[in-house]
């Protein structure tokens, strides 16, 4: 019945959602010179309008092939071109070997390699792919290649996280969110392939990040370690907000991979899959459930008391995604409610009224903090078009 009831169950509702943002960014995102305004207020308008983020450049192809497949509009068609046309001739070095991070007025501002980022090429080459752009699969097996070649580690089964511009040097830093995104694109690569190279990767790296490395965290996923994958607990601990490495526990990246989970159990159904999913959940929405005002705060520290209280979207976004998983594969109903709590949240308080773009970052009382809808490389609506994507997904699965 709730089901019924819950808009954001109801695919009309969903797609109309999804709709709705990509409208806004076809008609204020797309820059006649080449790739995307990547900072855009709630009316539209651009801030810098030279900057492009290869996290962005990549993330915004997404939503458009998303939504070829979904709505077969030509101009959303011409719009993934449009950006992929740009990261090939902008972010891509020249010989195919490396992309630029960072651009601005035309030149590169950071062109060190960041896994995170070929992680988001892959997802944006395998999507195309899928939605019937077939130039971007040799780039898709290209970047996977070369993702291997630069990053992968297989003493630990386990990426690194950056290479030096001279593409001799990794970068002592390990993470989780780069190999979470990288499990996130394999699984996109699998999909649009059928190629079992890139499900079994996403396999080995689900099951060393969520289980093995959580063994001494009694289950819970801290994000930072040293070059030997040990947890690093004083990485950025003077800067618990930090766009990609923040401090502490964040509960949006434990329900994101509850969704990631779900969905490779939906590929290969292993109890542990649906397991750690329920667990990883649970304890986001135990630590992580704002009480008072609703939503789910950002970071908790290693005593469990929360050490960020802001409101991010993705956040809210990865979590109804996942609550959506959960309820389609556990046979009980233990998240019904939550889901209906959540939604009703978001759509109260994230959702612009009558333009479906969601707010970046509320505070506690959840008042926006800024006017920026969109930011290099920090949103441009990605993890809520995903959020309705898998929804939809998970109906049909």
């Amino acid at each position: 019945m709730l089901q019924q009831q819950n808009a954001w169950l109801r695919p009309s509702h969903l797609l109309t959602q999804i709709d709705g943002v990509l409208g806004f960014y076809h008609r204020h995102a797309i820059r006649d010179t080449g790739g995307f305004y990547q900072q855009l207020n709630v009316q539209g308008e651009p801030g810098q309008d030279d900057v492009h983020h290869l996290v962005s450049s990549a993330r915004i192809v997404v939503n458009f092939a998303r939504g070829m497949l979904l709505f077969n509009k030509p101009e959303y068609a011409a719009t993934v071109r449009h950006g992929l046309d740009f990261i090939a001739q902008h972010h891509r070095w020249p010989d195919g070997q490396g992309y630029h991070w960072l651009l601005q007025d035309g030149k590169a501002q950071d062109s060190d390699q960041y896994c995170y980022g070929y992680g988001f090429l892959m997802l944006a080459y395998a999507n195309a792919l899928q939605a019937g752009i077939s130039a971007a699969g040799p780039l898709l097996e290209q970047t996977f290649v070369l993702m291997n070649r630069y990053f992968w580690q297989p003493q630990y089964g386990l990426y690194a996280d950056q290479l030096s511009v001279d593409l001799q040097t990794l970068h002592g830093y390990r993470g989780q969110n780069a190999n979470m995104h990288a499990c996130e694109a394999m699984l996109a690569a699998y999909e649009a392939t059928g190629d079992n190279k890139y499900l079994q990767r996403a396999q080995l790296l689900a099951h060393n990040i969520v289980v093995r490395n959580t063994q001494t965290t009694k289950g819970l996923l801290w994000e930072h370690y040293t070059d030997k994958w040990q947890i690093d607990w004083d990485y950025n601990k003077d800067d618990p907000q930090n766009l990609y490495k923040p401090w502490g526990y964040q509960a949006g990246h434990f329900t994101e991979w509850t969704k990631l989970l779900l969905i490779l159990y939906r590929h290969s159904p292993q109890p542990w899959l649906l397991q750690r999913a329920q667990e990883l959940m649970d304890s986001a929405l135990k630590h992580s459930w704002d009480n008072h005002h609703n939503g789910l705060l950002y970071g908790f520290d290693p005593d469990g008391q929360v050490c960020d209280e802001h409101k991010y979207f993705w956040v809210q976004a990865e979590t109804l995604a996942a609550m959506a998983w959960l309820m389609k594969y556990l046979d009980n109903q233990a998240y019904q409610a939550p889901f209906a709590e959540l939604a009703n949240y978001i759509e109260a308080h994230f959702v612009v009224p009558n333009e479906h773009i969601w707010y970046r970052l509320l505070n506690r009382q959840n008042q926006a903090v800024d006017q920026w809808i969109a930011l290099p490389g920090a949103k441009c609506d990605y993890h809520n078009v995903g959020a309705c994507y898998d929804i939809l997904r998970s109906l049909k699965a």
